[in-house]
């Protein structure tokens, strides 16, 4: 008698390795990224390909979500590095869910690299 492996078994490992980037405290989380240029246009695709469900603004009645927050910084004086930062902030205390930064040189020049090494540093 010849047995056969079920289809969705396989389907539902795959689901779970994509979620298995995510830290701990996004699991369950949306991001709202307003995708108005570039950049955010990145960071939502680079989220995205790391499982990460991403909508274009805040709907009322929906589960925990977080909303994208992202600049450049530099400490003042001269030769100080300038650094990518992103937050993300829960909607409804404002609580820090996630966060990384880092440095932007000549592996990160286009919003693309950017997004895509702060999401890895994000969830690594």
């Amino acid at each position: 008698m010849t047995r056969r492996a079920i289809v969705p078994t396989c389907m539902l490992v795959a689901l779970g390795c994509a979620s298995g980037h995510l830290p701990a405290q996004l699991h369950g989380y949306a991001v709202v990224v307003e995708e108005k240029d570039t950049q955010s246009i990145e960071l939502a695709r680079a989220m995205r390909e790391q499982g990460i469900k991403v909508r274009p603004r805040v709907r009322g009645g929906s589960g925990p979500t977080a909303v994208l927050i992202y600049f450049t910084f530099s400490d003042p004086g001269p030769g100080q590095p300038l650094w990518f930062h992103i937050r993300l902030a829960d909607t409804r205390s404002g609580e820090i869910v996630g966060a990384a930064t880092i440095p932007l040189d000549s592996l990160t020049v286009t919003p693309r690299a950017r997004a895509v090494a702060a999401i890895k540093a994000l969830a690594p």
